[in-house]
């Protein structure tokens, strides 16, 4: 055994070189650290980074081996999640939030905020539409370029109904921040005429 050498040390190292070793890993953990708490299943993640299955598949299967997923079955899926408990977990989302552009930094603070239920944004105006959770109201405060916009989520569905040009701006000419289509909301969304975009990195 080769002086100061240790298991852990080891297992450091490779940790390090899975994490680090290419261009369609990175693209995973981006996905994985901007919305933590989100599981994804297999074609969602292909649909989200643009990579091919058999990419997304040998890429997602690296990461549960180190520790860093979890999965879990659900019928015939399996879905993939962020074991925050993982060690490096706080660093790896700090580097992934310094490294994103403006708008996967926006969307990855939202994630981690409970006050949001859906987030849009009209990137032309640089105005975000929150949509508050019931009983809460979002902690983040607004962030140059971008303008915040609340709203309860009962306001927002008596827009919908009674006056939608108000928020036309963020359903017509916006994009979904957060990719939460089973919430409930999105029916109403839907049944009113509304095809919202999601998006780019969106599952």
């Amino acid at each position: 055994m080769e002086s100061g050498k240790s298991n852990t040390d080891s297992v450091s190292i490779g940790v390090f070189a899975t994490l680090f070793a290419s261009t369609a890993r990175a693209k995973v953990l981006q996905l994985f650290m901007l919305d933590p708490h989100r599981a994804y299943y297999q074609r969602q993640i292909e649909a989200a980074t643009g990579l091919a299955i058999r990419a997304v598949q040998r890429e997602v299967e690296r990461l549960t081996k180190i520790g860093l997923l979890y999965r879990r079955s659900e019928g015939n899926r399996t879905y993939y999640q962020v074991d925050i408990q993982f060690p490096l977990f706080p660093e790896l989302r700090g580097m992934v939030l310094k490294a994103s552009e403006p708008v996967d930094r926006l969307r990855g603070m939202l994630a981690m905020d409970d006050g949001v239920r859906l987030a849009f944004l009209n990137e032309e105006e640089h105005r975000v539409l929150l949509v508050a959770a019931a009983g809460r109201r979002p902690g983040l405060t607004a962030s140059e370029p971008f303008r915040f916009e609340v709203m309860t989520s009962e306001a927002f569905v008596q827009a919908l109904g009674e006056n939608p040009e108000s928020i036309e701006p963020f359903l017509v000419r916006g994009i979904d921040l957060l990719g939460r289509r089973d919430d409930v909301i999105w029916r109403r969304i839907e049944s009113a005429g509304y095809a919202v975009e999601k998006g780019r990195g969106v599952a």
